[in-house]
């Protein structure tokens, strides 16, 4: 009986750390194994804004599979981990808290949208999780901790950038907004292009902001239209500028529309018709840029998906390229190895331009301004930061 439980003890003992032993390698410093760093990638991959997280993805999958081929990181090959937040906030604070708690990932990447990103990041940071936002552009992303990251220009510049193009370069005085009310994207960006317009000297003549997932704007486009502006800002994502588009033109109202990068998708055209001729947005990079770099990823991501990429792909493939980078300059894959790095990139040369991460975790890039004609699009003007001083 004594030997019975002396071997009970010590098998109990022996399965004891067994287990501690899993466990310890499941919660390894790079997120995985030994041999592996777990990316948790969060992303509107159904739902009304697929289209990003989509593109995005294809980005995101691009550099791993490029990474990995050419060895890893240090000997370990990135392992991405998606979750479909299906272009609702709720479901991004949903998934980042999988990607923390169930998949101990060692860095995120996510969202497109910022309304996603501002859900999903105090999360990430309580974790001690470094998350890098590959083209959420409201300033407040960043301002939910000292681990949050963006790879992309913010809605401050991009507002006055859009408010510039239209005063001094479209010589237009007479501006309205229409936006969504209760999207932090869409009212943030009306906020700085109202402000930066109307400094210029130029006036807002009516605003008809709206709410909820409407497809419907008569009203709005009504009270517009009998503001008569000269020109039209529209802050929204590219579900909604086809549908507000066409409400304008059934009401006669032919004067140009201007929009950030939430207008960006291969389905803009598709869903706007002819509508936008004529019409302006923001982009996050020149694909008709000559450097090598820019060339060799339109090449790569043409040759794996068998179309041409757009500026968020090529941000979701910069933050994969970002996060190598700040393992190699923190010294490991760790959250907090990681989190340092990102904080010591320094020109950093993307597809999406050169940049360092500032004080507040943001990258400062230039904004190209595209034209739509028939279903081309054709570079404009690129605006720097320094041209707005």
């Amino acid at each position: 009986m004594r030997y019975a439980l002396t071997l009970l003890i010590a098998l109990t003992a022996l399965f004891s750390a067994s287990l501690t032993g899993c466990k310890d390698k499941g919660n390894d410093a790079g997120g995985g194994g030994a041999d592996e760093i777990r990316v948790g990638v969060f992303l509107s991959l159904s739902g009304a804004n697929a289209d990003f997280g989509k593109t995005t993805k294809n980005g995101i999958d691009l550099a791993v599979e490029e990474i990995n081929e050419a060895g890893g990181i240090n000997g370990k090959k990135l392992v991405i981990i998606a979750k479909d937040t299906r272009s609702k906030p709720e479901e991004a604070q949903t998934v980042a808290k999988q990607l923390a708690s169930q998949d101990k990932v060692a860095v995120a990447i996510g969202s497109v949208e910022s309304g996603q990103s501002i859900k999903a990041a105090p999360v990430f940071q309580e974790a001690g999780i470094p998350m890098v936002s590959p083209s959420s552009t409201n300033p407040d992303v960043t301002k939910q901790g000292d681990r949050i990251f963006r790879v992309c220009y913010l809605d401050d510049f991009q507002g006055q950038a859009c408010a510039a193009f239209a005063y001094k370069d479209l010589g237009f005085r007479k501006a309205a907004l229409i936006y969504a009310q209760d999207d932090d994207y869409s009212k943030g960006l009306a906020q700085y292009f109202r402000e930066a317009f109307k400094g210029m000297g130029g006036s807002i003549v009516e605003e008809a902001p709206f709410q909820g997932d409407v497809s419907e704007f008569k009203d709005q486009v009504s009270k517009i239209a009998a503001a008569g502006p000269d020109v039209i800002f529209a802050p929204v994502y590219y579900a909604k500028i086809g549908l507000i588009a066409r409400d304008f033109r059934k009401q006669g109202v032919t004067v140009p529309l201007v929009g950030g990068d939430g207008w960006e998708s291969p389905q803009l055209i598709q869903l706007a018709g002819e509508t936008l001729e004529g019409s302006y947005f923001g982009y996050h990079y020149d694909p008709d840029d000559q450097d090598a770099k820019v060339q060799g990823y339109l090449k790569a991501y043409s040759a794996k998906f068998g179309s041409d990429p757009n500026s968020l792909s090529a941000l979701g493939y910069d933050a994969v390229y970002a996060v190598k980078l700040a393992i190699e300059l923190g010294g490991g894959s760790s959250a907090d190895q990681i989190t340092e790095g990102l904080r010591k990139i320094k020109d950093f040369k993307g597809v999406t331009g050169t940049f360092s991460i500032d004080e507040n975790r943001n990258a400062k890039k230039s904004i190209t301004m595209l034209k739509i004609g028939g279903s081309n699009l054709s570079k404009v003007k690129v605006i720097k930061p320094e041209d707005l001083k």
